[in-house]
Order: structure tokens, then sequence, then C-alpha cells
């Protein structure tokens, strides 16, 4: 990271982490046991738990000292040769977001979306119908910050889908395309592989869980699609606003 970060002329300080791995997850006052249990039939991860917790202290520097906004890093983020002009293209919009995410997943191109605007050298920032997954780069204002902070102090989501939940927080939020920044695939995940293990569950326990994904899932997927078309009327706004 140091390396990119120099070779790219971008200021940086790095942040110390939080280690969950060793959480007692079920028992953390950070953690809401019986939502997690009801929608996904098992608890997160400590690894989860702990990356939550390491962004949520970014969160709450921004706060405390008034900095705005911020670019986050994790650090297996690859950042490609145009990012600095990408970057320095948000930076001078006149309506800013909350939180701006470069994901460089290839199936991004593919969801539903919106264009919202255009920016320096081919890309543009869209409004996505659902809610990606991928917190190793973006850039967050301090709105951005104090709208997440509140539903960061009770957990149940990773905060990559936290984000995304504008429904429950407020945040408007945007992603670049085509994708600026990749992360690095052959670096080691502390997250913990488990987290995509199929649920254990029986008897009553089974059938609780079967009802409680069956209303998680149903009221995402129409709260994704309220707020998708909802932002519509402002997105066409901000289009008429940024002149392309």
């Amino acid at each position: 990271m140091r390396r990119q970060l120099e070779a790219l002329g971008l200021d940086f300080a790095f942040v110390e982490g939080v280690d969950g791995r060793g959480f007692d997850v079920a028992a953390h006052p950070a953690y809401d046991a019986p939502r997690r249990r009801r929608a996904f039939g098992r608890d997160m991860t400590g690894g989860e738990l702990g990356c939550l917790l390491s962004h949520r202290s970014v969160y709450e520097a921004m706060v405390a000292e008034d900095l705005d906004p911020v670019l986050v890093l994790e650090d297996d983020a690859v950042l490609g040769a145009d990012f600095p002009a990408v970057l320095a293209s948000i930076l001078r919009l006149p309506r800013p977001f909350d939180l701006v995410r470069f994901i460089g997943y290839p199936k991004i191109a593919r969801l539903r979306q919106r264009r919202l605007c255009d920016l320096d050298r081919g890309y543009r920032l869209v409004r996505l119908a659902t809610t990606p997954g991928g917190a190793y780069a973006y850039l967050i204002r301090r709105s951005g910050a104090e709208k997440l902070l509140p539903a960061l102090q009770r957990n149940w989501l990773p905060v990559d889908v936290m984000m995304g939940r504008s429904w429950a927080h407020g945040l408007d939020w945007a992603v670049v395309q085509p994708a600026v920044t990749d992360y690095d695939r052959d670096l080691g995940s502390h997250i913990g592989e488990e987290r995509f293990h199929k649920p254990a569950v029986n008897g009553i326990g089974a059938t609780g869980y079967l009802l409680g994904r069956a209303r998680h899932t149903l009221t995402e997927s129409l709260n994704k699609r309220i707020a998708y078309w909802s932002a519509w009327p402002s997105d066409r706004r901000r289009l008429k606003e940024v002149g392309r």
C-alpha cells in the first residue's frame, strides 16, 4: 500500500485494524446475535465483526477530528493508474455524495444501474439497484460517517453490506464505473471462509430460521427497489446540474 500510494502521489496515514478472530462474537456488545441468527441461521465471524469495527473507528475519528472527506483503503486494495484523476474529478462535483465506492467486481457492470454523472477519462458515477459487497476502497464524507455510525452500534451485517442499505441510514452513495480499483486476490482474508458455509440448524430452530430468512429476503428486496426508484427525481436533477 505504501508503494502504491507514494507512486500515485497521495498523502496517507495507516490506521490500526481490529483483529476480531479471537472475539466471543455472540457476547460482544457491538453484536446483535438474535437478529443475525433469524436472518442467516448462524453468527457473524469474528473477522467480519473486527472488520466492521475497524471501519467504524475511522468514522468515529472523522467526526471527532472534523475530517472531510476521507479516502478509506483496505490493505488489499489495488489502485489503477487513472485513480488519482478519477478521485480529483469526484472531489470537484458541485453536489458531493455521502459515499463513493470503488468496486472492481466484473459483475457490477451487468447490474441494473442509473448514470448519475460523467467523470474524467471516460469514467462515470452510477446508482445501483442492489447492494454489492466490497469495502476495500471508498471515499466518504463526514456526512456519510455521521449517518453510518448510528447504524453500526449494534451490528448484525458486515460493514460493506451496511453501506448499501440507504433505507436504513439515509446514506446517498454511488459507484464508479468502469472499475478503477480492484483487490489483491493473492492475499489471504482474515474475515473467515466459514461465513460462506450453509447454516447448521434443525428442529424448531430450522423453522425459525426459514421464516426469518424468508422475511429478511423479502424486505431487503423490496427496500432495494424502493430506494432505487425513489432516488430517481434527485438523480435527474443532479444530472442536469453537472450538464453531462
